[in-house]
């Protein structure tokens, strides 16, 4: 190391230089004014802050240690003297502190290296201009994201550089501003041209240097190249728009595809409903003339629309499946009355086709408790019932077996519904096509049986949106077992289900029950599936019904109970409904009880000889059982309004409710029934409301009806072809007192509402 002495003190000159020489450090000497070819490391100098004045000028960023009295240090300390040596001297003192100074000029060094080459490294522009805006230095990624060399931009402003046309002047005065005093920070986007042409957004965070006496000499800038970060923020504003207008284009056409089938199941089911309603009605009429050629006619006309109604409702199924847009109701019900309305459904069927049905129900812990399920029950009793009917149609004088069980897996209770039946059986190759739609198993099952082949697919679909399945085992030959398996509790979204009893309390009047019943019904017959049929459904209607299995029991019985009606087996062992007919017309005390006839063939005539007041040929039909009994008992008439914008459904639904003993006023669309209303002197006693009319829909009638406090709890039953959402048919639920959905079971549903409503009226009216 070579040491620069300054100092006019030969004495202390040469006493420094032997130290130095001492430590094998070289020296020379320097005095202020006078030439100097080898300047050294370090300057020792020996003066004031003149003398160190001249050295910094003669030798810029050379390290000086200043020789002084204590009291210079401050004055010294001005002039940036690296260290200070205090006199009198220490030996040795010089040769240390020189060490110290070159061992951090050292460090400094490697800093400063370390520096530069991170600035040099740097992915983001970093660049410094002077108080006047004029670049100074760039670091190397100003020539990678510009095209510039440093020597091409040092020397030259921003403002020169930029050549955008993309900013005005007062946008280089704003950051002029900015920079113009201490601490100044500016930031923001300069858009400048690179020298390829391209246009390159620089992110950028400028910053005023000040020196040691507060005065801005630089200017520190940090710019980030945004260009592809901007473009792919607007490719994804692109994308995100026309992934916008795809999905408003995918609503618009669901909303157009779930509009056309609710329009297509309205405009199909509307005109079916009035075919099937009026051939019912005239086979009703040709059947009391004892029409027999035109009551077949007219059966074959009604069975052919029930088909073709059948068909419809497969077909929408599937396409609503398809299409995204069957929902799921959950509710809790018990199972054990769920398999009753299913037996309910299917018993005749059986019947007439010779089979034998059986079934086993799961064991329930503890006396009178109930097997509570939440599931789309009416989804659930759709598949259900489908597997029954297709053991039935492919059966002939054989066993069909319904078996219920319960069992738990990976935490949860599933329930399965196993259908065995004996018939034809299905082979290996079938099976694999069974659950398609439109298939069957071949062609020549649907040339001898018939149907779609939607059936199994429709069922399959909903117990699998329901979160489970349908499997199916099967010999050629030996029958086949169909199993149908849910959850028995089926989660939804909100994880909530509604419970039927308590929601139908809420919407409706109080339920009738036996106790309520206004008429007694006393039912002789010795089959008990017929017993079951028959004491739900009258009960359901509001009935009390008491139900006996032999002739002298039936008899001893209507002298005791006296009931309003009796309904009458033919065929029972011991003795005849012939006999007990006549026993019962030829005493005094239940002659005038009216006596409606089960007969399994033609015998109008003998029945009408004895006393019969009626006849009805099983299978039993509900609501020609229910229209006989209202004819025969004595009962309160009605007001019913009918809010319908069909011409033949309205006179339909007139003739129904007419034909029961109620009166009917008639409304074509919502705004004159709500104008009729207006001019009635009392309010009705039900309402008949279809959804799909000009002018003012249901939807809005019935809104417009529940503002107004006299109508508030007035019972509006909706009979409408409208397929709903989950949300609507909740909203309605909420509103109305029941849906019927237009169809073959309309007018049975029509008639078993108006009455029921009728009796539990009564019923309230007589407590």
């Amino acid at each position: 190391m070579h040491v620069l002495i300054v100092t006019t003190d030969d004495e202390l000159a040469a006493r420094v230089e032997a130290e130095l020489r001492g430590a094998d450090h070289s020296a020379s000497r320097w005095q202020p004014g006078k030439p100097h070819s080898l300047m050294g490391r370090v300057a020792v100098v020996d003066g004031g802050p003149d003398v160190v004045a001249a050295v910094n000028e003669a030798e810029p960023g050379l390290p000086v240690i200043a020789l002084c009295e204590p009291r210079d240090v401050g004055s010294l300390a001005c002039r940036g003297v690296a260290s200070f040596a205090l006199k009198p001297l220490a030996p040795g003192e010089i040769v240390a502190r020189c060490q110290v100074v070159t061992t951090r000029m050292t460090v400094d060094s490697t800093r400063e290296k370390l520096l530069v080459k991170a600035v040099e490294a740097a992915n983001d522009i970093i660049e410094i201009t002077n108080q006047k805006a004029v670049l100074q230095f760039v670091n190397n990624a100003y020539e990678r994201t510009l095209g510039f060399t440093a020597e091409e931009a040092v020397g030259k402003t921003p403002a020169q550089l930029v050549r955008s046309d993309m900013h005005d002047r007062e946008f280089f005065q704003a950051i002029d501003l900015a920079l113009s005093r201490p601490g100044g920070v500016w930031r923001g986007v300069i858009i400048s041209r690179a020298r390829d042409g391209r246009l390159v957004h620089l992110e950028s965070t400028v910053s005023a240097v000040a020196n040691d006496d507060g005065v801005v000499t630089h200017h520190v800038g940090v710019k980030r190249d945004i260009t592809k970060r901007l473009e792919e923020r607007a490719q994804l504003r692109r994308a995100n728009k026309a992934l916008a207008q795809a999905r408003d284009a995918a609503l618009a056409a669901s909303r157009a595809k779930s509009e056309f089938l609710a329009n297509m199941s309205h405009e199909l089911r509307t005109p079916l409903n009035a075919i099937l309603g009026y051939s019912e009605m005239l086979l009703e009429d040709a059947e009391d003339r004892a029409d027999e050629a035109s009551a077949n006619d007219l059966l074959r006309i009604k069975n052919a629309g029930e088909h073709l109604l059948s068909l419809i409702n497969d077909v929408l199924d599937i396409s609503k499946i398809e299409a995204g847009h069957m929902d799921l109701c959950i509710e809790r019900f018990d199972l054990s009355q769920f398999i009753d309305g299913v037996l309910a459904t299917v018993q005749p069927l059986v019947a007439e086709r010779g089979n034998a049905l059986s079934v086993e129900r799961p064991r329930i812990e503890g006396e009178g408790r109930a097997l509570i399920v939440s599931a789309d029950e009416m989804k659930l009793k759709q598949a259900l019932l489908n597997l029954l009917s297709n053991a039935n149609k492919f059966t002939e004088k054989g066993d069909i077996t319904l078996e219920l069980r319960l069992d738990e897996r990976e935490g949860r209770q599933w329930l399965h519904a196993s259908v065995k039946d004996t018939g034809i059986g299905i082979s290996s190759d079938q099976v694999a096509r069974l659950f398609q739609p439109f298939v069957q198993a071949d062609a020549s099952t649907t040339r001898r049986f018939g149907g779609t082949g939607l059936g199994l697919a429709i069922s399959k679909r909903f117990c699998e949106m329901m979160g489970g399945t349908i499997t199916v085992e099967s010999e050629v030959g030996a029958g086949s077992t169909f199993t149908l398996t849910v959850p028995r509790h089926v989660a939804t979204e909100a994880d909530s289900t509604i419970e039927v009893s308590t929601r139908r309390a809420t919407q409706a009047p109080r339920a009738v029950t036996v106790a309520d019943a206004t008429h007694t019904i006393l039912l002789i017959d010795d089959d008990q599936n017929v017993q079951d049929l028959l004491l739900r459904s009258l009960s359901a209607s509001g009935y009390r019904v008491e139900c006996v299995s032999s002739g002298p029991e039936g008899i001893e019985r209507a002298r005791e109970l006296r009931p309003d009606a009796v309904i009458l087996d033919v065929l029972m062992p011991g003795m005849d409904g012939w006999t007990v007919l006549g026993t019962l017309k030829a005493d005094d005390l239940t002659a005038d009880i009216p006596v409606i006839m089960l007969t399994m063939i033609e015998q109008r005539s003998q029945g009408i000889a004895l006393g019969a007041s009626d006849y009805l040929v099983k299978p039993v039909d509900r609501s020609r059982l229910l229209g006989v009994l209202g004819r025969l008992l004595p009962r309160e008439a009605a007001r019913v309004l009918i809010v319908e914008d069909d011409e033949d459904t309205r006179t339909l639904m007139r003739r129904t409710v007419e034909g029961i003993g109620h009166e009917v006023i008639e409304a074509e669309n919502g705004q004159v029934a709500l104008d009729k209303l207006d001019a009635l002197g009392g309010r009705p006693d039900i309402v008949l409301l279809d959804l799909m009319m000009p002018v003012m829909d249901g939807f809005t009638f019935l809104g417009r009806l529940r503002e107004q406090p006299r109508y508030d709890d007035m019972p509006v039953v909706v009979v409408t072809a409208r397929e709903f959402a989950a949300a609507e048919r909740e909203e309605l639920s909420r509103l109305a007192y029941r849906i019927i959905e237009k169809g073959a079971k309309s007018r049975e549903q029509l008639v078993d509402t108006v009455q029921h409503w009728v009796r539990s009226r009564l019923g309230a009216d007589v407590e």
